[in-house]
């Protein structure tokens, strides 16, 4: 069954796919440690922020999952989501940023962000989505190595523009 399937989809990488895997592995753990670094210091900044009602990451004290996150984990990722207030909408909130890119998926060394009520959970009916806290609010943030200063600064620009209580 192996053969057949090697066969089919060929038994090894190509020298390119090689050399770009190689690449990539030799600076993972500085893109990972730069990625964890810059979502801690953005889960505090929104948790702190007016337009935020709720932060989830692992990595901040408040969190239900924090002491859990600190035994089994050596930093707490690069993966956040947080909640806008109802004053704000979602949809123009992504559309407005300019650094960080709306996305279908997550993860990469760029910041991007998604609605998870418009992607991943779009299927599920809207109960089943409140069942899973999944709301038009949430949006989920997987954090890059950019400088934290410029991805607070497009996600001020974007809160701003995304306040329909002006």
């Amino acid at each position: 069954k192996i053969w057949d399937l090697a066969k089919d989809f060929g038994g090894n990488l190509s020298d390119y796919t090689v050399w770009l895997l190689e690449r990539s592995m030799k600076t993972l753990g500085i893109r990972v440690k730069a990625q964890q670094r810059n979502a801690k210091r953005l889960a505090k900044y929104l948790e702190k922020h007016a337009a935020i009602k709720t932060v989830y990451y692992p990595g901040l004290k408040s969190s239900e999952y924090h002491s859990l996150a600190k035994i089994q984990m050596k930093g707490y990722g690069a993966m956040l989501s947080f909640e806008l207030k109802d004053r704000f909408d979602s949809e123009k909130f992504l559309k407005t940023l300019t650094l960080i890119k709306p996305s279908m998926s997550l993860a990469g060394v760029e910041s991007t962000m998604l609605l998870p009520s418009k992607t991943s959970h779009s299927l599920l009916s809207e109960s089943d989505q409140a069942a899973q806290g999944i709301t038009d609010q949430l949006i989920r943030f997987s954090v890059g190595i950019e400088t934290a200063k410029d991805l607070i600064k497009d996600i001020e620009q974007a809160i701003s523009a995304s306040n329909l209580k002006k």
